[in-house]
């Protein structure tokens, strides 16, 4: 992909803006200047013309007739291109026109134009008609009806058009006066607008994985549309830096519980090969070293458990998934834990309340169950009881599963869902746990949009809570729902 430069895009659209709009001012300026003096020649034409018709007069010896003072014509103010008139009589008798003018010009005038342009000589003319015009002069004893004028007096516009161009070129010489200090003006703005922006890439750009510290200028903490973009920044930073914290801490506590049992191990296997021993010792040692990679496996597979849910969770949801029922996982969960439960003398007890659908993967509902429910068999005594409810909370459901054992301190609390954590450390080999089950429960119940929460109090057993939104029920999803399969992802 070909790169471009922000800045040098919004100085070429600034100075194209302002070139347009200066251009789009002068034009406009030009048209209504123009329309104004063409306005003002206009008037200049009809009084011309009706200075010529006040010339015509009765005649005063008696005779009917009509008579013209063309002494007193106006003069043309233009010495080669001169004006010139036409002016007739409705009743046909008269006729009067500009000296060394040929009136036949006026023939090609449009019906029942008031104004007319033609170009004559090379020059061009605007021509004003006026008709129906009322003799000035009064006579007693004129014939009824009185003859009326017609009136066409011409001029040239050479004169008018060298004042519209160059009034073009004077606002053309003053917008472009204008337009570059405006320009200067607006890319220096434009330029120290851009310096926070410029700073803040900066200050993105020395993120790296050995230094997490991101510290805009106070420039671009103070511009109000740059806060979302360095909030959004420093959020993904934080998750960023939480999430290869987690990876380094998933690696040296994986690596340490690895090292842990495969020193075991060793050890039991050093100590059977450094002297010959009795039959008895070798079955000894040997059922210890099985039972070493048993306790081995059961980490590998929660390691890949871990990150088979981490992986869902990273790729997010392909398609939406269809309502499940909860009751029904939790049963699922239950009968796969029954014989965990039987070996430890454990009971579970389970109460539902009615069916709750949750949009949710069968699979991945029935592994937080297990994983919540291996942890309180695994910290119950022998001979108790786990309890299992799930109970519909305006909008919601609730499951809980609550033992009755050793209890979490309260400093525990905050760090149990955290992987590798275990509030008692000394126990974890006689219990079997690694410190992910809870780990693993907490990043499917967060995909989902649920919540979980702990009550425990050391010496009298911890409670679980899950909460997840209901979907409502539909109509014949009943059968559906019973059937549907539950895959092992352990």
């Amino acid at each position: 992909m070909q790169k471009f430069s922000l800045n040098k895009r919004l100085i070429i659209a600034v100075v194209v803006s302002q070139l347009l709009l200066a251009a789009i001012l002068v034009i406009v300026g030009a048209s209504f200047s123009g329309h104004y003096i063409n306005s003002a020649f206009d008037v200049y034409l009809t009084g011309r013309a009706r200075s010529v018709a006040a010339l015509v007069y009765y005649r005063d010896d008696g005779i009917p007739g009509l008579l013209f003072n063309a002494a007193k014509a106006p003069p043309s103010p233009h010495h080669i291109h001169k004006d010139f008139y036409l002016v007739t009589s409705n009743q046909g008798h008269y006729k009067w026109y500009a000296p060394g003018f040929n009136p036949r010009i006026f023939d090609a005038i449009p019906p029942g134009a008031k104004f007319w342009d033609f170009h004559l000589n090379g020059a061009g003319y605007r021509a004003i008609i006026l008709r129906h015009v009322v003799i000035l002069d009064t006579e007693e004893g004129e014939p009824r009806p009185l003859p009326k004028l017609t009136v066409i007096y011409a001029a040239p516009t050479m004169d008018i058009e060298h004042q519209i161009e160059g009034l073009a070129v004077a606002m053309g010489l003053m917008g472009v006066l204008v337009l570059i200090p405006t320009l200067l003006l607006a890319i220096w703005s434009l330029r120290r607008a851009l310096v926070p922006l410029t700073a803040l890439a900066s200050a993105a750009g020395a993120i790296s994985v050995d230094s997490w510290k991101f510290e805009p200028s106070e420039e671009a903490r103070s511009t109000e549309e740059l806060e979302p973009l360095i909030g959004a920044i420093q959020t993904v930073l934080a998750e960023l830096e939480a999430a290869f914290t987690r990876q380094r801490e998933f690696l040296g506590d994986a690596a340490h519980e690895l090292k842990t049992s495969l020193a075991i191990l060793k050890s039991t296997l050093q100590s059977l090969l450094n002297r010959p021993r009795r039959r008895e010792d070798y079955e000894r040692g040997l059922a210890m070293m099985s039972g070493d990679c048993d306790r081995l496996e059961r980490l590998l597979n929660r390691m890949l458990q871990t990150a088979r849910a981490e992986q869902r969770i990273a790729k997010g949801h392909q398609s939406e998934p269809e309502p499940v029922d909860v009751a029904s996982t939790c049963e699922g969960a239950i009968a796969r834990l029954a014989q965990f439960a039987a070996e430890r003398q454990i009971g579970i007890d389970f109460a539902s309340d009615g069916e709750a659908l949750v949009r949710a993967e069968p699979a991945d509902l029935e592994l937080i169950w297990l994983n919540l429910l291996e942890n309180a068999v695994q910290y119950s005594p022998r001979d108790s009881v786990v309890s299992m409810k799930v109970a519909a909370n305006n909008g919601s459901v609730l499951v809980s599963v609550e033992d009755h054992g050793c209890g979490i301190d309260a400093d525990h609390l905050p760090h149990i869902f955290k992987r590798f954590y275990r509030a008692d450390s000394s126990r974890a080999r006689a219990t079997g746990g690694f410190g992910l089950g809870l780990a693993i429960a907490k990043s499917l119940v967060d995909f989902y949009r649920g919540t979980i929460h702990v009550e425990s109090e050391p010496g009298r057993g911890t409670q679980i809570t899950v909460e997840f939104p209901v979907e409502k029920d539909n109509a014949g999803k009943k059968q559906e729902l019973g059937a549907a399969s539950r895959p092992d992802l352990s």
